[in-house]
Formats: C-alpha cells, structure tokens, sequence
C-alpha cells in the first residue's frame, strides 16, 4: 500500500505517524509529504523553507527505521491541493493527517488542511485527533 502522510512537524502530525504505524505492514510504501507555504497564519504551523522542513522530517524518520520511507518536500500555495496532487501523481491509497481539532468560527475563518484533504481526495484520508 502506497500511504501519503502529510507532515508539518506539529504535535498533531507526529500522532497521526505514531498511530499509522499500528495499521500498517513494514512492506508498505510511506511517503512522507512537507510543503512548504510561503504564508504564514496565526494557528496553522508553516513551514518556511526547505531546511525546516528536513529538520522537522528528520525528527519523525527516527521513529519510522524499519519501513520504506520517502522523505518528499513540496511548495504549493495551498497545502491539502498540494498533498492531493503528490497523491493522484503517485496513485497513493491513503492519506494521513493530524487535525488540531479547530472547531467553530476559528475553523470558518482559519480553514484546516485535514478537513480539505478529507472534502477533496479520491483516496481514504485517516484524520487523527
């Protein structure tokens, strides 16, 4: 199984990895997604340029020694279209991702990446809280 895990280094998104791994067998294939987002937002973690995002994939990696792991770094204006698309490009069969748990007006106005992934893919998307 071919999985895209989308991945910004939060709290939220090294669960979503560590809860992963309990579903998954050590053949299958992870790709672990970063895009990087010239914006910045007050709550959304963004990442702001391809060294970050190395730093913070080679935080997570340590936990995934034993799978087949592909460390892949996009730029997209938009996050989940950027995911999504890497997804549809590699035929992938899953999609994971870490919700904050924004509920209300800060989800209205903020927007979350978990709830477009979810609304827009044509794979399963696994949101963990």
């Amino acid at each position: 199984m071919k999985i895209v895990v989308a991945y910004d280094g939060s709290d939220y998104a090294k669960r979503a990895v560590l809860f992963m791994l309990k579903l998954i067998k050590k053949e299958d294939e992870i790709n672990l997604v970063t895009v990087i987002k010239k914006e910045t937002s007050g709550e959304q973690v963004t990442i702001r340029d391809r060294e970050d995002a190395i730093e913070k994939q080679k935080e997570i990696i340590k936990e995934l020694t034993g799978y087949k792991v592909n460390s892949i770094i996009l730029e997209g204006s938009d996050v989940a279209d950027t995911i999504i698309d890497y997804c549809s490009k590699i035929n992938c069969d899953l999609i994971v991702t870490g919700s904050r748990g924004l509920t209300g007006l800060k989800k209205t106005v903020l927007g979350s990446v978990s709830s477009s992934l979810v609304s827009k893919a044509k794979v399963p998307v696994l949101v963990v809280k």
